[in-house]
This record gives structure tokens, C-alpha cells and sequence, in this order.
């Protein structure tokens, strides 16, 4: 009896170690494909060696345990979507890899950052115009205060969630009854504003944290990820050049620019003998370009709730529409001479993303039950 319950706990034992061998032995094999692919020339045969590692990445979210819903939010975004849009950008000859040495190249696709460009030919209205880029030292202190502000942002806004300890004010207007009575709908709109606010500082110390913090450590200087969201005067502004830069750039290279440059590899074909691009083809690769960050968005949702609904493909879908009627908008000749004061602008923009946000990205989260698990895994981690 007791030997044959030892020998049955060894073939337990054995058959759990063999899938762990064979999942290392099989990621070894993928990345040493992926290191012969970089030896390739752009197009087709680097993308069919990338193909393992690739798939690699689109299990690796598997590994980590339902109930650590964060984590597995953070690997599936990191993995199965950011890191393979830069292997798919690699291979078109396009993204934050090319042209990277081997320590670079494994560290900035393991981590969520992109290299620091040496030349922006768009900023912000509000980002002053430097001389020179920020030198490794500085930069590293910078994201080091912005990863400190960020996490006590995150433990504020789950403490704020977890406890319902809304402010005085806050507390009565998401009330259905008082002298401050709302439609249940409002206090939706109160709960999202926070959890809007605990997404960014989330992405914020996973990006600035782990992703450029750990790459300045190394000298590799990166991308700032967010730029002052809060200070968007148009939708455009708000999703091109101020919110979640890493993921719009990724996004840029591997969608919206082979569709205007008709070519999927840079460099051939006809892409840059044909001048500027019509303005169809931009507003196509724009719409194309949002539908695609929905269908991510839907498979970052799937590894974390188990579902597709559709909500954020919609949400995402449809903001590239508004982004274009936007822009229509603006070069129409009944709005393109006046003038409206940011102060306008910027609580109307981001009134418009919190309303559309209600009906497509945070419905399905709160259906789902995904806003309670969050912030509970948040909350134990935290000691909140």
C-alpha cells in the first residue's frame, strides 16, 4: 500500500515536471527560430520563423492563475499583444526592434516599452520643445517619481473602490436618493471616472515601472507611455498623441502605416514613389486602425474573463469613427474659422470619451464582474 501510493505520488510528480520541461524546451526552440529570423531579410520568411514564438506568446497568459486576474491582464496585454505587434512590425521592417543590438532587442520585447525616437515630428501643444534628450540619469529619476505618484494614485483609487469611501460631495451625487438624487446611470458615471483613473495609474507604474525603469537601469532610454491625457482638446490628440503612446505607436506601425504606405514591408513596392496619401486612404487606415485595437482589446478581455462581448471592440471601432468626423469637422468651412478655448474643449473631449466609455467599455467590466475582481486581487495585494 505505501510503496504503491509513493510510486503513484513520483508519477504525479513526473507528469506535472514533463509539460513544464516540454513548455521551456519548446520557448528555447521558438526563441532561437526568432534570433535566426533576425539574421532575415524583411517579409515573409522572417515572419514564418517568428510563427512559434508568436504562438508562444499567446499561451503564456494561460500560465498565470485565473484568480490573479491582474497579472493575467498584465501578461496577455504585454505578451499575446504587444510583444507580438512588435515581432509582426519586425518583420515588416518596421517598430521599435529594428535596428537593435541582441541585449536590446530581448529587452524591449520582454517588456512593455519602446526605444526613445530621436525625432518627433508631433508633440503635444502643452510638451515644451527640448534641445537635446533627456540624459539616462534624469530620465530614470523621472520615471522614478512618476512610478512613486502612480502607485499611491493606484492605492488610493482601489482603496476609494474597494470601500465605497467616496468623498462627501461624490458620495451624494452617486446616490440614487438624498438631496442630491441622480438616476442610477450617474453613478456610473462616478465609479467609471475612478476606474478610469486606476487604469492609467495601473498602466502607469507597469509601464514606467517595470518597462522603463528597468530599461534605463540597462542605458536603453524609452518613449514616455502618457503625456497629460487629462489634457486632450480633441479625441485625435487624446488617442495619437497623449493616451497609452507604447500600445498607439505598435498600433501605427503595424495597421495604419502599411495601408497608407500600400506595402507591408517597408522599403518595397511602390510606397514612397506614389507623394502624399489621399485623404480616403488615411481616414481608411485610421477605422482600420481602431478596429484592430478592439479586437485586442476583446482577446485581452477574453484571457481575463473568459468572454468576448464585444463591448470594447465597439468602443474602440467606434472611436475611430469619431475620430474622423472629427476631423471632417475641423475642415468643414463652417467650423474651420472658429476659434473655441480649450477650456471648452478639453472637459467637452473628455466628457465624450467617460459617456462613450459607460455604453461599450466599463458595461461589459461591471457584467462581468471583472471591476470587483480587480479590485479585490488589487486591494489583497495592496493590504488595502
Amino acid at each position: 500500500g505505501m510503496a504503491t501510493e509513493a510510486m503513484n505520488s513520483n508519477d504525479g510528480a513526473t507528469a506535472t515536471r514533463l509539460p513544464s520541461a516540454t513548455g521551456v524546451l519548446s520557448l528555447l526552440a521558438a526563441w532561437g527560430m526568432l534570433l535566426h529570423a533576425r539574421k532575415c531579410d524583411p517579409g515573409l520568411g522572417r515572419l514564418i520563423l517568428s510563427l512559434p514564438f508568436l504562438a508562444a506568446n499567446l499561451c503564456l497568459p494561460f500560465l498565470i492563475p485565473s484568480e490573479q486576474v491582474v497579472a493575467r491582464a498584465c501578461a496577455s496585454g504585454q505578451f499575446a499583444w504587444w510583444s507580438n505587434f512588435k515581432i509582426i512590425a519586425f518583420c515588416c521592417n518596421r517598430g521599435p526592434l529594428v535596428g537593435l543590438d541582441l541585449k536590446a532587442f530581448a529587452l524591449v520585447l520582454a517588456l512593455p516599452v519602446s526605444p526613445l525616437e530621436k525625432k518627433s515630428k508631433r508633440t503635444p501643444a502643452s510638451r515644451k520643445p527640448a534641445s537635446a534628450s533627456p540624459g539616462r540619469s534624469s530620465q530614470l529619476a523621472e520615471f522614478s517619481r512618476k512610478v512613486v505618484a502612480k502607485g499611491a494614485g493606484l492605492a488610493a483609487c482601489v482603496f476609494v473602490l474597494k470601500h465605497n469611501a467616496w468623498p462627501g460631495w461624490a458620495r451624494a451625487c452617486a446616490s440614487s436618493s438624498g438631496p442630491c438624487a441622480r438616476p442610477t446611470t450617474f453613478s456610473n458615471y462616478v465609479t467609471d471616472f475612478a476606474e478610469a483613473l486606476g487604469l492609467y495609474t495601473l498602466l502607469g507604474v507597469l509601464e514606467d515601472g517595470l518597462g522603463a525603469v528597468s530599461a534605463n537601469v540597462v542605458g536603453i532610454q524609452v518613449e514616455k507611455s502618457f503625456e497629460n491625457f487629462f489634457l486632450s482638446a480633441s479625441l485625435a490628440e487624446f488617442w495619437s498623441l497623449r493616451w497609452n503612446q507604447h500600445v498607439a505607436k505598435l498600433l501605427k506601425c503595424v495597421v495604419y502605416e502599411p495601408l497608407v504606405e500600400r506595402a507591408w514591408v517597408r522599403g518595397e513596392g511602390k510606397a514612397r514613389q506614389r507623394g502624399k496619401p489621399s485623404a480616403l486612404r488615411r481616414a481608411v487606415a485610421t477605422a482600420a486602425t481602431f478596429v484592430a485595437s478592439g479586437v485586442m482589446h476583446e482577446v485581452v478581455f477574453f484571457y481575463v474573463a473568459g468572454v468576448m462581448t464585444g463591448g470594447w471592440w465597439t468602443f474602440f471601432s467606434l472611436q475611430g469613427v469619431f475620430v474622423i468626423i472629427e476631423s471632417l469637422l475641423r475642415k468643414h468651412s463652417v467650423f474651420a474659422g472658429l476659434q473655441v478655448s480649450r477650456w471648452v474643449k478639453v472637459p467637452f473631449t473628455l466628457g465624450f470619451l467617460l459617456w462613450t466609455g459607460e455604453m461599450h467599455f466599463f458595461r461589459p467590466v461591471r457584467d462581468h464582474g471583472v471591476d470587483k475582481a480587480v479590485v479585490d486581487n488589487l486591494g489583497s495585494l495592496l493590504k488595502l
